[in-house]
């Protein structure tokens, strides 16, 4: 079987996003934590940082339904480095948040697999124009092991410069150099011209916005943790930046292994049946976080939160695909993506006080939070969800 070559283009450049994003987000607020600004600044820095990224993600998703999704794909990647290069020789804040969020490095919002922000809106919709309906999960899960095989390699880098002694925050500079082999890998995809013909979507508008209501609360929960883990484990166990990459690193492996094994379990029909269980079962450990007194314990739940949070994700998208028209898949994708990462903007800003009043407030509103996700996904699609029940 031959493997279309845009594909092969889009896996290759979303490995070098992932391994980047593997250490990125993990050592950002570690990093602002190092300059010396308090908890209440650093939240405000990332949220203002995952508000510019939503926003970017939804008017560049437009962008590319409309006048192209390579071009726009070569730009994000430009944006990517430029903003990892200068990351480092500023110590202003405005100027921090903006180039984080330009660079969809905001310790969640890119994602650790390239799938996230505006990269993932335009990857999506490019990898589903070579694929049939029927093997949408398919693909995407092997688009998305292919991020996270990546983005493991990038969170194991950071203890392998520990004991080198090397001080990761240069890596900023590599991040930098592969957003730019990104955009030479994109200058070759092929546009196979599919256009919407209106800047706003008319045609699959109403899936749209069902598709992006329940990313609302997934996205204030989210926000109170994610753009926080790596911090959060630092002050609660006191342990190094690369034993964090390790606890990263594994949990990324247990996401492959969910999205290796899911899409070969569960058919199209029945594919919101599984968003809704996984989505229960992330809720539940993020919430059990908050009660766990041993790193260990607290590790494998991170793990297991991740392997269902993450590990479904091309479910979603091949649901979310499936539903809406071709030419309005990169804004479907970039709608939703923009309300879940706007709204959990206003999370941070929140979450990094209650570290300094209670380290277990941010992953016990976040894990209650989470549960209204599913709950919102079976009201909507309540119809999808008790046909697939049928033909179970």
């Amino acid at each position: 079987m031959k493997i279309p070559g845009n594909l092969v283009n889009v896996l290759t450049a979303r490995a070098f996003l992932s391994f980047s994003y593997g250490f990125l987000n993990i050592i950002l607020s570690i990093y602002l934590h190092s300059l010396g600004y308090p908890l209440l600044e650093i939240g405000l820095i990332l949220g203002s940082a995952i508000l510019i990224s939503a926003i970017l993600t939804f008017l560049l998703s437009l962008l590319a339904d409309h006048y192209g999704r390579k071009f726009l794909l070569v730009i994000l990647f430009i944006l990517f480095a430029a903003s990892s290069a200068l990351f480092l020789y500023t110590r202003n804040v405005v100027v921090l948040a903006i180039l984080s969020g330009l660079g969809g490095f905001t310790g969640s919002g890119g994602g650790p697999i390239g799938s996230g922000g505006p990269f993932g809106s335009v990857q999506t919709a490019l990898i589903t124009e070579v694929s049939e309906r029927k093997n949408f999960s398919r693909i995407l899960s092997y688009a998305s092991i292919i991020g996270m095989l990546a983005a493991s390699a990038g969170s194991f880098t950071l203890e392998g410069l520990e004991i080198w002694r090397v001080g990761v925050y240069q890596l900023f500079y590599l991040a930098a150099l592969l957003g730019l082999v990104g955009a030479i890998i994109s200058m070759f995809l092929k546009d196979n011209g599919i256009r919407s013909k209106h800047l706003l979507p008319r045609i699959s508008w109403k899936n749209i916005i069902k598709l992006s209501i329940p990313t609302i609360p997934n996205g204030v929960g989210i926000g109170f943790v994610a753009p926080i883990f790596s911090l959060w484990f630092k002050l609660k166990f006191g342990i190094s930046t690369g034993e964090i990459g390790v606890i990263y690193g594994i949990s990324n492996l247990f996401v492959i292994l969910t999205m290796f094994i899911l899409p070969r379990l569960v058919k199209p029909e029945s594919e919101l049946t599984a968003i809704i269980s996984t989505r229960i079962v992330s809720a539940f450990a993020l919430l059990a976080m908050a009660i766990s007194p041993f790193l260990w314990s607290t590790a494998l739940l991170y793990v297991l939160r991740s392997g269902m949070q993450m590990g479904a994700v091309p479910l979603r998208q091949s649901f979310s695909m499936g539903i809406v028209h071709e030419s309005e898949r990169a804004t479907t994708s970039g709608t939703s993506s923009m309300v879940r990462t706007g709204v959990s903007s206003v999370s941070p800003p929140i979450s990094t006080p209650l570290l300094s009043m209670n380290i277990d407030y941010p992953p016990l509103i976040g894990g209650l939070l989470t549960f209204l996700d599913p709950l919102l996904y079976y009201v909507l699609f309540r119809k999808n969800f008790e046909g697939a029940r049928k033909n179970a």
